[in-house]
């Protein structure tokens, strides 16, 4: 049986989405067509990879563009058929809890809405930030998170609370019906059976940074002091 979209792993899934940032320029740009090994170049990544994660799009049934030896893939088709298979094709409705210097910021992004994700409805818990308007959209209590998530058919939320409050939210969001969520929040979060969650830690992210910093300075030190 051949692999379906939601048994793509995950590192091919990240990879389909990188493909895509890179293509997208090249379209605007008018070219016609790109081999695996120009792709895997702009990101350094080998063209047999290249080759091996766009044959994902081509099981998951979203195309029958399998490219051309000498020629490569033809980028419109490429661009669609990815974009079909991580699913910004459509429009996905999200929810942002918490408007604090993260969620601000978020709200700020204009790239949520030319991805697919416009961000429909804003919920904070502080009772002082309700009824306030910000970029555009206004402020609503947590009380209100349910009827707001089935008024907007919110599928994803954004969770950029305080980590005290961040799994109380997850469980009303999961309650509410919310099926996928971005989480910012400092911890691990539990959630429902059939609900997906990508953790977003930037210290995490910074620590990992300084390790492979530090480990390359200590390297280069070590070599320095050779003799």
């Amino acid at each position: 049986m051949p692999p379906t979209v939601r048994r793509i792993p995950r590192p091919t899934a990240q990879r389909l989405s990188l493909y895509l940032r890179e293509i997208q320029p090249l379209i605007a740009l008018g070219q016609q067509t790109l081999s695996s090994r120009a792709l895997g170049e702009k990101l350094g990544i080998s063209s047999a990879q290249v080759r091996k994660d766009l044959a994902w799009v081509l099981q998951s049934k979203q195309t029958n563009e399998a490219g051309r030896s000498g020629v490569g893939y033809n980028c419109v088709k490429m661009h669609d058929s990815i974009r079909r298979v991580v699913g910004t094709n459509r429009r996905w409705s999200t929810a942002l809890v918490g408007v604090g210097n993260i969620g601000r910021a978020l709200l700020g992004y204009g790239g949520f809405v030319q991805d697919g994700f416009p961000i429909t409805v804003i919920l904070d818990a502080d009772p002082r930030m309700a009824g306030k308007r910000i970029g555009g959209l206004v402020v609503q209590p947590m009380s209100a998170l349910r009827k707001a998530i089935r008024t907007h058919r919110v599928t994803i939320g954004i969770l950029a609370v305080p980590r005290s409050s961040a799994q109380a939210v997850a469980t009303q969001l999961c309650d509410a019906g919310i099926q996928g969520i971005l989480n910012f929040a400092p911890m691990r979060i539990t959630v429902s059976k059939g609900v997906s969650v990508t953790n977003i830690d930037v210290s995490i992210a910074l620590e990992q940074l300084s390790m492979d910093v530090s480990i390359s300075n200590r390297s280069r030190l070590t070599g320095e002091g050779a003799v």
